[in-house]
């Protein structure tokens, strides 16, 4: 059981909340453990969970932390990596009761929803309208869409459609003095009125204003040069255009700026004709060398999947029998993906890719599927990478601190090559997957956090 909290709420706290609260107040041992973890490797003890019914009771939720100076941690579904949705505060959870579409505008592709829907329960319904909300982390099956936009989530196909911050048109949010603000895009004629506005709403406009407008130059000099760049608030959003939208703020926020009650997120088009490539590497480093000669071609993915994973693959009875287009031992595969209009353009595109990398002696086997069983397979195994790593059944286990680190992919190579010399450096075995398109790659050493000298 992780350690006690140094603050505990008292009963008579407790009890306020169960009076005004529709939904569940939880604040047993069991539920306070339940909620100390996420699928990072952190613990830290709520002092309470609030499962809200409606937005009535995160009002209310809000109102007496607000009132008893209680920190505040909107929550989802717990499928943070770094420990972002545990802490000692009130847990808001929105995924049991606040998870419903809300409205669907299928000419204007957008759809609004409630923070606690699944991203894979939204999807199916989109999909009868041939549309989709994009961003695609592997924890689409549990990861619900509040998290993904305070995670600014984006995916295996983010050389395609972006992080969530591209796709969220409007935000509706509670601020911590029970302030409710619809946040959308604005012109700077319309920021600048709201601006003058004497209250609340006013004064963040105001303000915000000054901090863009005093450090512009700065912001555009300082915030790194990559589209994976989900390191803090979007402030970049705000510097390249006239149309200012905070609800681009709140994203990647985590919680810290104020609670969302409902999103307006954008769809987009599902893609007419799918195929995938394997490309089989021998050498790790030359998998990663090959990122560059691949994105010409414009695929809509490139995920690389490193030898342990794959024999983790091979060993796992779910995942077993989806593992037969692999050939020989690879020390990696890049699966690369390609969307188009046409069936003959994704198989031709495939090929001709394969066929420059032939040319400048990069793989060693390149099996092309089109959209079928085999292509489901390929993208099962990749889904399955996380899960298999976690899952490992030995005393080291696979720990996510080097996570989400983003480099221009034309200096991938020797990052890679350094991180790979100080894991050998410190004897600690390592794994390797993720999103080699647009320079992000999971670095998973493999340590025993019983061990002090592991730890150091």
């Amino acid at each position: 059981m992780p350690a006690q909290p140094t603050t505990t709420l008292s009963p008579s706290i407790i009890t306020e909340l169960e009076k005004v609260i529709q939904g569940d107040v939880l604040h047993d041992t069991y539920s306070l453990g339940l909620y100390s973890t996420d699928a990072s490797f952190y613990q830290i003890r709520p002092l309470v969970v609030v499962v809200p019914k409606d937005e009535t009771d995160v009002k209310k939720a809000v109102e007496v932390a607000r009132s008893h100076k209680i920190k505040i941690l909107p929550r989802g579904g717990g499928t943070s990596l770094a420990g972002q949705t545990v802490g000692e505060a009130m847990v808001l959870d929105f995924s049991k009761y606040m998870n419903n579409i809300l409205e669907l505008n299928t000419e204007a592709r957008w759809v609004r929803v409630q923070p606690g829907l699944v991203r894979d329960e939204l999807n199916p319904v989109m999909a009868k309208h041939k549309l989709h909300f994009a961003p695609d982390p592997a924890t689409t099956s549990r990861a619900n869409v509040g998290g993904m936009v305070g995670n600014n989530s984006s995916g295996t196909k983010s050389i395609l459609y972006g992080k969530t911050v591209d796709h969220v048109l409007e935000a509706k949010i509670l601020l911590a003095d029970g302030t409710e603000l619809l946040l959308k895009e604005c012109s700077r004629e319309e920021f600048e009125e709201k601006a003058r506005q004497p209250n609340r709403e006013g004064q963040i406009y105001r303000s915000f204003k000054e901090i863009i407008d005093q450090n512009n130059e700065e912001i555009k000099d300082r915030f790194p040069k990559v589209m994976r760049r989900v390191g803090g608030y979007n402030l970049d959003e705000f510097v390249y255009t006239d149309k200012w939208n905070l609800a681009k703020v709140i994203t990647g926020s985590e919680g810290t700026l104020g609670v969302i009650l409902d999103l307006k997120l954008n769809l987009e088009p599902l893609p007419k004709f799918k195929s995938v490539v394997v490309v089989h590497f021998a050498d790790l480093l030359e998998s990663i060398r090959a990122v560059e000669p691949m994105l010409p071609y414009k695929p809509s993915a490139i995920e690389i999947i490193d030898s342990t994973v794959l024999a983790l693959g091979y060993e796992n009875l779910t995942t077993r029998q989806h593992t037969h287009f692999l050939q020989g031992q690879p020390a990696a595969i890049q699966i690369v993906e390609f969307y188009g209009d046409t069936a003959a353009d994704v198989i031709n595109r495939a090929h001709t890719m394969v066929a420059d990398l032939k040319k400048q002696s990069l793989g060693y086997a390149y099996p092309v599927f089109p959209e079928g069983r085999e292509y489901d397979d390929v993208w099962l195994l990749r889904k399955k990478g996380l899960g298999l790593m976690m899952g490992i059944k030995s005393e080291k286990r696979a720990l996510s601190f080097i996570e989400d680190s983003a480099i221009p992919v034309r200096f991938l190579p020797e990052y890679i090559d350094q991180v790979l010399k100080i894991c050998e450096k410190y004897n600690a075995p390592v794994s390797l997957y993720a999103h080699a398109s647009v320079g992000v790659i999971h670095v998973q050493p493999l340590l025993d956090l019983r061990e002090q000298k592991e730890i150091e």
